[in-house]
């Protein structure tokens, strides 16, 4: 479908491209330099724009980073622990502070009854009393588990609900979130074909395999799903699946490949990272904080996916002095 939508343009949709493109919308709009906040994947361009254009940068805040040193393996590896380490502290939330709201009682008991769901769920999926609804398949409730980790303030009520009813058969809160807030996964894109209201996912896909070289045979894969099932389970596992996608992509896996920051002469950057990230772990954050020349890291001792906006006044007057005023940040700065 990318190639038929898209063929003479889809090579030129990786990160180092649209770098490129917002130096011309940083000349377009008459700055002499840029003045940069990017989240997420937005850590990514905001670091190719550093090594290409180093001298144009005037400020640079990476929030949520992204470790351009990491191979496709290990950047699966790294997210699906993310998430791991984000349910074992749902799963500590639900048990101590959520009270009634929680189905289990203990972490412990938190853990087993989601390992017993995604059993339930790859033997058959879970049901729902809403016909408007899909039922609840393994990889569902996996995307609405890893869903709610992004923002806890948000979800994680709705998901000890939803949870608890599943428990007892019924799944109509899960695919309630599944259609709401969760990725459309392949299964439910399959079943019922719709019209895209956005391209999120399908372009989230054409960057990161033109950004990052990938196996074109799948033996690696497969070699790399025991370590991760060892590190993260299922969480790792799914990672490194979905990396499979960029094996047979068809214009060509990597034109980018995996190194550290080589941007000298650019001025101190400034990376956020979230000690309980579950998409972009804290040690990613801390990694691209030391691979920038004068690189300053800011720690937001939290959960959930970025700080910038969540994070309370801490964070934003610190990044918003930096961006404005050009204020750096002292070392071992944490909010």
């Amino acid at each position: 479908a990318c190639v038929r939508g898209s063929r003479a343009v889809l090579p030129h949709v990786g990160t180092a491209d649209a770098a490129r493109d917002l130096d011309v919308l940083r000349a377009a709009l008459g700055d002499r330099k840029l003045t940069y906040l990017g989240w997420s994947y937005g850590t990514s361009l905001g670091t190719s724009y550093a090594e290409q254009f180093p001298h144009r940068v005037r400020a640079l805040a990476l929030d949520g980073a992204m470790d351009p040193a990491l191979d496709w393996r290990q950047r699966a590896l790294s997210q699906g622990t993310g998430f791991r380490r984000a349910v074992d502290d749902y799963a500590e939330y639900c048990a101590d502070i959520a009270g009634d709201s929680c189905p289990g009682s203990s972490p412990e008991e938190m853990s087993e009854l989601l390992d017993g769901l995604y059993e339930r769920a790859a033997r058959a999926p879970l049901p729902v009393t809403d016909d408007e609804l899909y039922e609840v398949d393994a990889r569902t409730l996996l995307d609405v588990v890893t869903g709610a980790m992004y923002s806890p303030e948000d979800d994680w009520e709705e998901l000890s609900r939803a949870l608890a009813a599943a428990d007892d058969g019924d799944g109509t809160r899960l695919a309630r979130m599944a259609e709401s807030d969760a990725p459309a996964t392949e299964s439910r894109r399959a079943r019922r074909p719709r019209a895209a209201a956005e391209n999120d996912d399908g372009a989230i896909v054409a960057v990161s395999c033109l950004d990052v070289p990938h196996p074109r045979t799948a033996a690696p894969y497969w070699k790399a799903l025991d370590a991760a099932e060892k590190a993260a389970g299922s969480y790792g596992t799914t990672s490194v699946v979905d990396e499979l996608t960029c094996k047979d992509w068809p214009v060509g896996s990597g034109a980018g490949h995996p190194h550290r920051v080589r941007a000298d002469g650019v001025p101190p950057v400034l990376v956020v990272g979230t000690t309980g990230d579950p998409a972009t772990p804290y040690e990613e954050a801390e990694s691209l904080a030391g691979q920038f020349p004068g690189g300053m890291l800011l720690t937001y001792d939290d959960i959930g996916h970025t700080a910038y906006g969540r994070g309370g006044p801490c964070v934003s007057d610190a990044v918003d002095a930096y961006l404005i005023d050009g204020k750096r940040i002292r070392p071992g700065a944490t909010c």
